[in-house]
């Protein structure tokens, strides 16, 4: 078989051999470029895709890592104001106190708590207080008595009205919430 090609090699004239040759050079180049050059490209540009992609994902798990940080950071801070286990506080005790201290004890008229345990380890107190023919000071003591607890009360609930036969006068409607590790 070679020497068949041979023959016909020398039989083609010069510019025949010439085509050939640059035609199999451009066969050649274009295999190479189809076979190696194309493929490495394509692994080229996925791989900076894939790189791109992951410093994305960097950039957002360090907000995320950010985030957690500040997130953990707020819950120690209200974990350092809740009442310790060995306290034995009391959000209704609690309450009664800052009516005394407020001078609205006399004026409640319904005190109900609710207690239920969150998923999380934590255990809800709600306190529900009803005041009727309370002052507006004397209110604003009793919620500034709430606000100045040793541990963290917030009033998750406020409702006034005043009294049709003496406005001077109010029924408020109190929900205080606290929270406590279980």
């Amino acid at each position: 078989m070679m020497h068949g090609f041979r023959e016909r090699w020398h039989h083609i004239s010069k510019r025949e051999r010439m085509l050939v040759l640059v035609g199999g050079i451009v066969i050649g180049l274009s295999l190479v470029f189809i076979l190696i050059v194309d493929p490495l490209l394509d692994n080229l540009d996925r791989l900076e895709r894939q790189a791109m992609r992951k410093q994305k994902d960097l950039a957002e798990l360090a907000l995320l890592g950010q985030s957690y940080l500040a997130k953990r950071d707020r819950l120690n801070k209200v974990e350092s104001r809740m009442p310790a286990t060995e306290s034995h506080f009391s959000l209704l005790t609690f309450m009664e106190e800052a009516a005394t201290t407020a001078q609205v004890r006399e004026r409640i008229t319904g005190m109900q708590p609710h207690v239920q345990s969150s998923a999380q380890g934590y255990q809800e107190t709600t306190v529900d207080l009803r005041l009727e023919g309370v002052q507006l000071p004397e209110l604003l003591a009793f919620l500034a008595a709430i606000d100045q607890a040793p541990y963290d009360l917030q009033v998750r609930h406020l409702q006034i009205r005043p009294k049709f036969d003496n406005p001077v006068n109010l029924d408020a409607t109190v929900r205080v919430l606290s929270y406590a590790k279980s």
